[in-house]
């Protein structure tokens, strides 16, 4: 349904390459598994990427144009790739590369001079080589895909593994944090203001919108910059990533100040708007409600400017806060104001409760909750006590030290009618209870070792390798003590200084039966490497474990290991047979050990019992813990979503840590994830590593009864069942030799939120597009109209906004089904506040062909995951 008629794809998973390739079926027929029946994608494989065949045709780089020697290495490569692809005959061989074609002139001079002589030489009689376009290729291709069938494949090819040894492309998910998050509250800002400007034009309200399309065209684009592949994934440069963040910083402050502009409109549009695009340009008259303090900015809230309002006068000012879902919301908005005797009152002079008053820098910070109708704006008035008698003032309504309580092991939250308990366990574990259900929380890390197979920007590697290196050295010694003790027992019947330590009469020594002793070899032995594994994951300093596998702490750990193999080997009097049953022991209990206990790979990133500080109020209640120097954990109940519980975790990655959130309830083993239309089951083996377990989570992740929602994009893994990892935070010094060819040290503190549903039974569907689609709140000058108003009204449940755009007569509004639903004009268009006027009808446009054609409907059904783009023709004569 997306229009396409190829997809052409560049990176697959080795052991899928390897499948595809041998069966010659790179040329295959991509089915989603969601839509049966359905025709699939046709898609291409590059067989060698997209880059050049070899360096001998990087001309920038190169003068020498070897025309037997191109030619040859071209028939080689045709030759072995045409096995790879369906019997057509067409081998496609991409000519470029990333920053290429600089000597472009020299480039091209030589493919013609390759082109001319191959048709001229003898080797090439059966075959011919010409320019082409993606598009001339496939459509040479095509009868004969036609006339045969094509290889179908359902699913994706995630993990994505390119080479062997556990070489998972899982970093992805997590580095650069911040930069995933600031694209993700970038964009929604964006689409905000364009929801906005569209329900403005929807209303009749006219302003300059050529200018707003114009600078909301550049927001866009910079959007779409920070969706690039180098962006999204944080694998980009220290430079880029400063490029990006400001990129997207000036696109939110410019669609804020559009936004501003189109509930207001000025005269002097375009210059203010121009004035967004200076950095040092504070929007503090917008900003998204979502935005929590990450890098500790201003846009962060609200803010009253003082000329509008200080202890001496108060002119006052409107907040006004629009939603852009298709259903009402409440939100909470934060606000600062430099007068303590202001009042807040909603548009018909009453006091606005619960409002929540501190003081901070000589000004106020208030939050208050404000209910917002269904695509939408509501307003609060900032006012003068003068005005307005019965309303208290802010200054009456600060929180006392009554209502902060300092560190506790134990902590209550309550909003709405729902109570939280926390209770700080050993280790850093945070027990939350509420309604019954237990979840458990907690901060751990990955270490991982720049000198054995390090992982880098995109590469998350497996632990084992690690591990096994110290299990190897600690096994090579432990076999070699045994065996000089068997040694010198055969030899001299002493052990040398061990003469008198032996153990006579019991299964373990040397006068025990044979099968008991081997049976008890064969314990020790397990018990032994199972312990190790424990121990050196849990117990050994990150320090330790590094010079274990490097230099001369390699001799650290082989001498106490071999000193004590030997003596326990010469006391015991074991004869060969069950120093070896020992030895294999050891080793098959250290691989069952890595392998089915993979949740110990990683460890608390603190041992002790966490210390809260709670601080209570109407609006929200809030619980903090500091984990390590760099790291905070936060736990927030608020009055706009009491059931969702905000555990939010601030941090500073360490060098070579990768920083997880793990949330463990009930026995849930199937993980799914939300992608925007539809939940995706996924489930790894038991025997995956660690690294090819993690997947990516844009929204939302759902085990069992426990749903997780996030406003950026992770990666989550189900190490064992009830067991949810959330990777929030890495940094690496070390290279793992892909693109970015450079370590990735990511110094940018990160904050991930994670909003942990606490009823079992909530459609985390519809949860999560509340969680996504947060209001804007904006500063209006006093006058402004701001009366609750509704553009649209759905009374359709399972249905979400996903575009909005106005045209010159017109409003175009792309909707997306998340189940199965019958859509009723009337139902949809059910104007709830005589802001609307419109003529004409809804128009369903069939978006899958090239060339839209619009049908006049008044009822549409959507299967679930479906989008459909619908046009209101808009009556702008307010007199009609």
């Amino acid at each position: 349904n997306t229009g396409y008629s190829w997809l052409v794809l560049g990176r697959m998973a080795y052991r899928d390459l390897y499948d595809f390739a041998s069966k010659s079926t790179l040329q295959f027929e991509w089915r989603s598994s969601e839509h049966e029946g359905t025709n699939g994608l046709r898609t291409h494989f590059l067989a060698e990427h997209y880059g050049l065949p070899s360096t001998a045709f990087d001309f920038d780089h190169t003068n020498v144009c070897d025309e037997d020697v191109l030619l040859g290495e071209l028939q080689q490569l045709a030759r072995r790739h045409v096995r790879q692809y369906p019997a057509h005959g067409h081998v496609l061989i991409m000519m470029g590369d990333d920053f290429r074609f600089v000597r472009a002139a020299r480039a091209f001079g030589c493919l013609d001079r390759l082109i001319s002589a191959s048709r001229k030489h003898e080797s090439w009689r059966d075959m011919k080589l010409q320019y082409s376009t993606m598009t001339e290729y496939l459509d040479s291709v095509q009868p004969h895909l036609d006339a045969h069938a094509m290889r179908v494949h359902g699913g994706d090819f995630y993990p994505y593994q390119d080479k062997p040894v556990e070489q998972y492309w899982s970093g992805i998910l997590g580095s650069r944090p911040y930069l995933k998050w600031l694209v993700r509250d970038t964009e929604q800002i964006v689409q905000h203001v364009e929801a906005l400007v569209a329900m403005q034009r929807m209303r009749g309200t006219r302003a300059a919108w050529s200018t707003l399309e114009l600078h909301l065209e550049f927001c866009r684009k910079q959007v779409a910059i920070g969706y690039h592949h180098d962006a999204i994934t944080g694998t980009c440069t220290d430079d880029a990533f400063a490029d990006y963040v400001e990129r997207l910083r000036t696109a939110a402050r410019v669609a804020l100040r559009i936004g501003h502009v189109a509930l207001q409109p000025v005269d002097d549009a375009e210059q203010q708007i121009s004035a967004a695009y200076n950095a040092d340009q504070h929007i503090g008259s917008a900003y998204n409600t979502a935005t929590r303090d990450v890098d500790n900015a201003a846009r962060d809230w609200l803010e009253i400017a003082p000329a509008q309002c200080t202890d001496s006068a108060c002119v006052g000012a409107a907040v006004v806060v629009t939603n852009t879902l298709l259903a009402a919301q409440d939100v909470v908005v934060r606000l600062r104001v430099h007068s303590g005797s202001a009042v807040l009152v909603d548009e018909t002079g009453v006091a606005v409760q619960p409002v929540h008053v501190q003081a901070v820098d000589s000004a106020y910070s208030v939050e208050f909750v404000v209910s917002v109708p269904a695509l939408g704006a509501r307003g609060v008035v900032v006012g003068n006590r003068t005005l307005y008698a019965d309303a208290p003032m802010l200054r009456d309504q600060i929180i006392t030290a009554a209502q902060i309580e300092q560190t506790s092991l134990r902590a209550e939250l309550h909003q709405g009618g729902v109570h939280v308990r926390l209770r700080s366990e050993r280790n850093g574990v945070v027990r939350i209870e509420s309604g019954g259900r237990v979840v458990r929380h907690q901060m751990r890390s990955y270490f991982t070792n720049p000198y054995v197979q390090s992982s880098g920007a995109y590469i998350m590697h497996s632990f084992n390798l690690m591990y096994s290196i110290v299990f190897w050295i600690f096994g090579g010694m432990l076999a070699s003590g045994l065996a000089l003790a068997w040694l010198v027992h055969v030899g001299t019947r002493h052990i040398l200084w061990l003469r008198h330590v032996r153990v006579p009469c019991s299964p373990i020594g040397a006068n025990g039966t044979s099968t008991a002793g081997s049976v008890v070899a064969a314990a020790i032995g397990s018990v032994c490497g199972a312990i190790s594994v424990l121990y050196a994951a849990q117990k050994v300093s990150v320090d330790r474990l590094d010079d274990w596998t490097r230099g001369h702490g390699v001799f650290l750990l082989a001498a106490p290991v071999f000193c004590a193999a030997y003596v326990v080997g010469g006391a015991l009097r074991w004869r060969k047979r069950r120093a070896c049953v020992c030895v294999a022991s050891t080793a098959v209990g250290v691989f069952l050990a890595l392998a089915l206990g993979r949740a110990w790979q990683s460890r608390a990133m603190t041992f002790r019992s966490l210390q809260f500080t709670v601080e209570h109020s109407d609006v929200c209640s809030t619980a903090r813990a500091q984990v390590t120097e760099g790291t905070s954990v936060e736990f927030r109940l608020c009055a706009d979503t009491p059931y969702l519980l905000q555990a939010s975790t601030l941090v500073h990655a360490p060098n070579n840590r990768e920083i997880i959130a793990r949330l463990q309830h009930g026995r849930g083993r199937t993980l799914e994830l939300f992608d925007g239309a539809s939940m995706r089951q996924r489930r790894a083996s038991m025997w995956t590593p660690v690294p090819g377990t993690f997947y990516p989570a844009p929204l939302l992740a759902r085990l069992g009864e426990l749903s997780v929602h996030v406003r950026q994009p992770v990666g989550v893994s189900s190490l064992s069942a009830g067991m949810l990892d959330v990777l929030v935070h890495r940094s690496m010094t070390a290279n793992d030799f892909r693109g970015l060819k450079r370590p990735l040290i990511d110094k940018h503190p990160a904050r991930a939120t994670l909003f942990v549903d606490l009823r079992p039974d909530a459609d985390p569907v519809a949860v999560n597009n509340r969680v996504n689609t947060p209001p804007l709140a904006f500063v209006l000058p006093p006058h402004a109209n701001i009366s609750p108003h509704s553009a649209l009204h759905s009374a359709v449940p399972h249905l979400s906004l996903v575009g909005i755009r106005a045209e010159s007569d017109s409003v175009d509004m792309r909707l997306l089904a998340h189940r199965s639903t019958d859509i009723s004009m009337h139902e949809l268009l059910r104007n709830t506040a005589g802001a609307v006027r419109v003529h004409g009808d809804w128009s369903l446009c069939n978006v899958s062909a090239v060339q839209r054609t619009e049908t006049q409907a008044s009822h549409v059904h959507l299967r679930g995951g479906e989008q459909a783009l619908f046009r209101l023709q808009v009556d702008y004569d307010r007199s009609s």
